[in-house]
């Protein structure tokens, strides 16, 4: 289990280990393959399991009431939570033991019944029954900070505690993906990111283009093309709406007037339903490293956050004519090859931010990273920007196929006086190298440092 994992389990025993009563909530991404952390919670204690769907109240009451008369406790045929805690306590209380409940998918509940919390606190705080600790499993983490608090009110008061489950680092998918080139792992992580659940679907033996023609664009075995149509079909309404809009985002419009020009919906139209894709996880805001450059900075910006989705919608969502005419290879050859270097070239830069802060982790950079992110100009942008609590800051950029040569930190430090940063170190990565002059360049000043793929892959 990778360190982020040993620290997520950590934090879990750290609330069970206290032996009081409480709420805590679990929530990211526990449906991607991160729940090898709730498994290994799990080990060794008596707990109790269950997956909510959506529902009305009244159908899951019925639901959760079944399973809990399968244990041998008698409830109403449509209970309230309160009569259905009251069961979990007499289980808890027959057992003698400290009792877990795992309950998957609580946003379903809460959406449903928001007085849910209230009424299990009444019952879980009660001091004449063993140790209960409910663990509220939620995989929807846009909605769960932005709005579940709001929804909830003053019962906020009763949750004990939030853990946020992190995905998989892309270190974990080059260990993963052992047998694939470097090129063709981060290209794999440009559609997957760290949801190590999707990751099983390719054959690390294989290229990264055969694996897309294997599972994206084969007629009889599409398995990643209609998992990602029916992810989307369960969590958008409208879809027409949702999907005008996720097009223009996947394209380049980014911006709230490029994508009303693209689109012809109203602005405030489409600011509803840029809402409703952040609570879903599927699109975020831009925000840029706080500098005084404010003036410099590139406002109002969107991006598709889901890899699979922003890989759908860039490459197959409007050329389902041409799925079914060409074959797999001529597909991608035709559709997906030429675009495939810019589409890249942002989870490239998302994996050399990790490399970086990786290096703050395991002190090999020269200061502790306090925080982390990018600034996005309105002409360029600094892709890595981190600093410490003193001030110690450190810029870099990240070309993907592409050579660096010297005007690179030429251009870097133009950027830097529209953001009003000093750098005291530049980090620059390139998959393809660097030019000799920027080799000397970097021997003659030492705050300048160099990462090639092959140095930043084997970390």
């Amino acid at each position: 289990m990778e360190k982020t994992k040993v620290q997520e389990l950590d934090a879990l025993n750290e609330y069970y280990n206290t032996g009081d009563n409480q709420i805590v909530i679990v929530y990211g991404h526990i449906r991607t393959g991160s729940a090898t952390v709730i498994t290994a919670f799990s080990e060794g204690k008596d707990y109790l399991y269950y997956c909510a769907c959506p529902a009305s109240e009244r159908l899951q009451q019925y639901l959760i009431g079944d399973a809990i008369r399968k244990k041998g406790y008698e409830v109403s045929e449509y209970p309230s939570y309160k009569e259905i805690t009251e069961a979990i306590e007499k289980y808890a209380v027959d057992l003698n033991k400290p009792l877990v409940v795992f309950v998957e998918n609580f946003e379903d509940i809460i959406k449903a019944s928001p007085g849910f919390i209230e009424e299990i606190s009444s019952v879980i705080y009660r001091n004449n029954h063993p140790q209960i600790m409910v663990v509220l499993m939620g995989a929807n983490a846009a909605w769960i900070e932005n709005s579940m608090v709001e929804k909830i009110g003053a019962q906020a008061a009763n949750i004990s505690g939030f853990l946020k489950i992190k995905p998989y680092s892309f270190q974990e998918m080059r260990k993963r993906f052992s047998n694939m080139s470097d090129e063709d792992v981060i290209c794999t992580y440009s559609i997957f990111g760290g949801n190590a659940r999707l990751w099983n679907y390719f054959d690390d033996k294989k290229t990264f283009k055969e694996n897309v023609c294997d599972k994206f664009l084969d007629a009889w075995n599409s398995v990643l093309l209609r998992e990602t149509f029916k992810t989307l079909e369960e969590n958008l309404r409208e879809t027409a709406v949702y999907n005008t809009i996720m097009f223009g985002l996947a394209n380049g419009k980014n911006k709230l007037n490029d994508i009303h020009h693209a689109t012809g919906f109203s602005r405030a139209k489409i600011m509803v339903y840029l809402k409703s894709l952040i609570e879903l996880g599927m699109v975020e805001k831009v925000y840029s490293f706080a500098t005084t450059g404010h003036e410099n900075v590139q406002k109002g910006v969107y991006r598709i956050c889901d890899p699979l989705a922003h890989f759908f919608y860039r490459f197959f969502y409007a050329n389902i004519t041409q799925i079914i005419r060409l074959d797999a290879e001529e597909y991608f050859d035709t559709m997906i090859a030429d675009g495939l270097d810019e589409y890249v070239s942002s989870a490239y830069k998302a994996v050399c931010r990790e490399y970086v802060v990786k290096l703050s982790e395991y002190g090999r950079l020269p200061f502790k990273i306090d925080e982390e992110g990018e600034w996005v100009g309105k002409i360029d942008s600094l892709d890595i920007v981190a600093q410490s609590e003193s001030g110690d800051t450190l810029v870099g950029a990240c070309y993907w196929n592409e050579l660096m040569d010297v005007g690179a930190i030429e251009k870097i430090r133009n950027c830097c006086k529209k953001a009003r940063i000093n750098p005291d170190y530049y980090y620059l990565f390139s998959s393809k190298g660097f030019t000799d002059g920027l080799k000397e360049l970097a021997a003659k000043e030492a705050s300048i440092k160099l990462i090639e793929l092959e140095e930043m892959m084997n970390a």
